[in-house]
């Protein structure tokens, strides 16, 4: 039999370690469970080959609330944080470049080099995202209202945020109503007129999601990450797991790795009464938080006849269907962009709308793109024995092709998306040591991701404003004492550490 905590945490990802030590702060005995010999979740720091280490599955640190950061005092802790996200150049099919930066009026300037329109366009652009980032910041950085039990308290947070959208003024107002439910292509062919501009300010709303460009709505996931994109952490993801490592341990959170939860236990009352680890022990609680996805959490941790069919209906349902690939490159060696004279550390591909939303159209049939949309990372550190290390998201490549992920179509996607990466980046000065590859599925098997969704869920409106689904939308379930905090919890997905905090604050008002 295991100890007594006020709350357990499943999962010691980045949103777990925040949730725990939020709690342990409020004087809260807290056990974090991770199933991985290491923590960090997709955050995770490891080993792929030897002496080249992977910074994380997600590498994008920009979204991490500066606030949160504040509270948990992870500075003190040693993570180094500046209030201006990094730089991403935006890469063309013809050789040319573009790179957006903090600075409004230098990355203007710079797009003025390829048309005078969309260098003032883009000012107007960055004025409309401060405009009503007050608004946005509200919405996603708090704990979302009652929409299912309505009452006097509900109302107040209603007409709060309201208010608060009122305070943009008539203009961004109205603004804001208009654009919101666009598809976003639509939304910057209004204000720009360089195509692959256009594809490389787009390309965060259609990350990780089953969208093109011209789907609906993806505007409005194109502002919430303009608008909560703000800083650079040194040192990337793995850092801020460091840090909130040392947070937790240090506010008396015990982090047991290796560890893997088998299951929720119940009392006689359908309350939580704790959980069965991977060597059967039980450790008590009346609270569990799990970072887990909504699948997991309802679906593989509770029996069946535990939850009500309407709740099993509801998760069955949520949509997370894996469309990113990761690949992971090893090299010794100088590696040259055939785009900038200095190699930049972000670069996005995509050369228009109508690119992209083929690479997109390629999913719907079960296949992955011929020619994939990519996110590349390419850290300025070297290994230790001089390698580097190249990180590339790849979109799109489904969860369930059509002919099955085989070592035959794992071979045609590697082979897809190198002869695409060698379009931006020159290999011949350098020698490729090892590549690894992986598909959804691999990522499914090696995070504990339902459909290898990056995201742990569709970022689509229906699953952003009530995520995951409307009864779990407050972080507390029907199940009580069973809370939800990952990134299949409000306000969604990457590494922002605002999932974990806001479940915190929800646990502490119980």
């Amino acid at each position: 039999m295991g100890k007594k905590y006020d709350v357990i945490v499943i999962g010691g990802g980045h949103n777990g370690l925040t949730a725990a030590t939020a709690l342990a702060k409020k004087g809260k005995k807290v056990l974090v469970l991770e199933k991985n010999k290491t923590l960090g979740g997709l955050a995770s720091y490891r080993e792929f080959h030897p002496d080249y280490f992977s910074n994380g599955l997600l590498q994008d640190t920009s979204c991490v609330r500066k606030q949160i950061v504040d509270d948990l005092q992870l500075e003190k802790y040693g993570l180094n944080i500046r209030s201006e996200r990094p730089s991403v150049t935006l890469l063309s099919k013809n050789g040319k470049a573009i790179r957006l930066s903090g600075d409004v009026k230098a990355t203007a300037s710079e797009i003025s080099g390829f048309s005078q329109s969309d260098g003032k366009a883009y000012v107007e652009y960055s004025n409309f995202i401060k405009n009503i980032s007050p608004f946005l910041t509200a919405l996603l950085n708090e704990v979302p209202p009652d929409l299912m039990n309505f009452g006097t308290w509900e109302l107040l947070a209603l007409g709060k945020l309201g208010w608060k959208l009122k305070g943009l003024g008539k203009k961004t107002m109205n603004e804001f109503l208009k654009v919101a439910p666009m598809c976003v292509a639509d939304f910057l062919n209004e204000h720009f007129e360089t195509d692959f501009l256009k594809a490389g300010i787009c390309a965060p709303a259609i990350y990780g999601s089953f969208t093109g460009p011209w789907s609906s709505y993806t505007t409005l996931n194109l502002l919430m990450h303009e608008c909560t994109s703000r800083v650079r952490i040194e040192g990337g993801p793995k850092a801020l797991i460091d840090a909130l490592e040392k947070a937790a341990k240090n506010h008396g959170v015990t982090v047991e790795t290796n560890n893997a939860v088998q299951r929720i236990q119940l009392d006689k009352n359908g309350s939580v009464h704790g959980v069965v680890d991977s060597n059967e022990d039980v450790h008590a609680s009346a609270m569990v938080l799990s970072t887990c996805t909504p699948q997991d959490t309802f679906l593989k941790f509770l029996s069946p006849n535990e939850i009500d069919y309407p709740l099993e209906h509801d998760i069955t349902h949520y949509r997370s269907r894996g469309t990113t690939a990761k690949l992971n490159i090893a090299v010794k060696g100088n590696i040259r962009s055939r785009h900038t004279n200095q190699l930049f550390e972000y670069g996005r591909t995509g050369n228009s709308f109508d690119e992209i939303e083929k690479a997109f159209d390629a999913v719907k049939y079960g296949r992955y793109s011929d020619e994939p949309i990519l996110d590349i990372h390419i850290p300025g550190s070297a290994t230790p024995s001089g390698g580097q290390v190249i990180s590339v998201l790849v979109h799109f490549g489904p969860y369930e092709l059509r002919e099955g992920w085989n070592e035959s179509s794992r071979s045609g996607l590697e082979k897809t998306i190198m002869n695409t990466l060698e379009g931006y980046l020159d290999f011949s000065d350098c020698t490729i040591v090892h590549k690894e590859l992986l598909t959804p599925v691999d990522i499914e098997s090696s995070y504990g991701i339902t459909n290898g969704h990056i995201y742990h869920g569709e970022h689509a409106v229906d699953q952003i404003i009530t995520r995951p689904i409307p009864k779990c939308a407050r972080y507390d379930t029907p199940v009580k004492g069973l809370f939800i905090g990952g990134s299949g919890s409000h306000p969604g997905g990457g590494i922002t550490c605002a999932p974990g905090y806001l479940s915190a604050q929800r646990i502490l008002k119980f």
